[in-house]
């Protein structure tokens, strides 16, 4: 017998496992410390839960809507049945999804068959199983980029050449390994060490940090910065403090002008660069909650020009 479970990756300011929502008794999730590993935590937050007896009522999408509620971050949970089949699915608070059956192939063996193309053209002598596995490969580009959407709403910066090949791929052995591959994919950063201080080496831009619902987030974020007008500007906010924001100016000379405001007038930041993907990567670092982005810049403190005048 091989595993099945579920496996949940989430940023939570709080060890995941204590999240109110679940040890919410009208959920049932019963001992929960009986059937429930604790993966190694990857910087900035992330963290993954390996549930034994996978979530109750097998309601992915009330897991989903109620993890990402939460957290108020992007979640995945992958759901694995005898180390042969896993779905994947993914969801973010701005409402994005996605969906996928890790190995087509060994899914098809299950009768899993993907979305059929608009013009099907099978070829000669083709069975069940083989179709299934065509469909199956062929959305994979799609789903890719779909994932990538994803990751990129939780602050990361997606290969999707690796993407394209994790969701193509046979397991070997056991599919529970390609999730591990998947989360790589996605641009997530290695699991910590055993023994290390996750805030020591991405630590959280404050406890509860995320943006306010009416801030961009992914690629909806990427397109507001790639289409800033000159001299346009660019503000999101944090739902849990409104002295902690992020805001981008697109400068007349073309330049961006990238500031950020950590919880407090006097500790405003500022720096400039020419590449929008700098102000892209910056801003989805801000808008995941991590602090690790402002390490790719060098900052100017400007707040003095809020405090003095302040003080005037």
């Amino acid at each position: 017998m091989g595993y099945t479970g579920d496996f949940v990756l989430a940023r939570c300011d709080t060890p995941l496992e204590r999240l109110p929502v679940l040890g919410d008794p009208a959920r049932c999730i019963e001992e929960l410390d009986e059937y429930l590993n604790v993966c190694r935590p990857r910087p900035g937050g992330r963290q993954t839960l390996q549930l034994g007896r996978g979530l109750p009522d097998n309601d992915d999408d009330r897991w989903l809507d109620a993890l990402v509620a939460a957290t108020g971050s992007p979640v995945l949970i992958a759901s694995v049945f005898d180390s042969d089949v896993c779905r994947v699915r993914g969801r973010t608070p701005s409402g994005a999804e996605w969906s996928a059956f890790l190995d087509p192939e060994m899914a098809a063996d299950y009768e899993i068959a993907g979305s059929p193309p608009p013009a099907d053209d099978p070829p000669p002598g083709e069975g069940e199983k083989e179709r299934n596995v065509r469909w199956m490969l062929a959305d994979v580009p799609g789903t890719a980029q779909e994932v990538a959407d994803w990751a990129a709403e939780a602050g990361f910066t997606a290969d999707r050449e690796a993407l394209r090949e994790v969701l193509a791929k046979r397991a070997d052995p056991c599919v529970e390994d390609l999730v591990f591959q998947l989360f790589d994919a996605c641009g997530l950063p290695p699991a910590l060490p055993e023994g290390a201080d996750p805030v020591d080496n991405d630590p959280l831009a404050h406890p509860g940090h995320h943006s306010g619902d009416g801030s961009p987030r992914g690629s909806a974020l990427e397109k507001a910065v790639l289409n800033l007008p000159r001299d346009g500007n660019l503000v999101l906010e944090c739902a849990a403090d409104e002295q902690c924001y992020a805001q981008v100016w697109h400068r007349p000379d073309g330049t961006y002008q990238l500031e950020y405001r950590d919880r407090a007038p006097a500790e405003h930041y500022l720096t400039r660069t020419v590449s929008a993907e700098r102000v892209v990567a910056a801003l989805q670092g801000w808008t995941a909650g991590g602090a690790g982005w402002r390490d790719a810049f060098q900052w100017d403190s400007i707040g003095s020009w809020f405090t003095d005048s302040q003080g005037a």
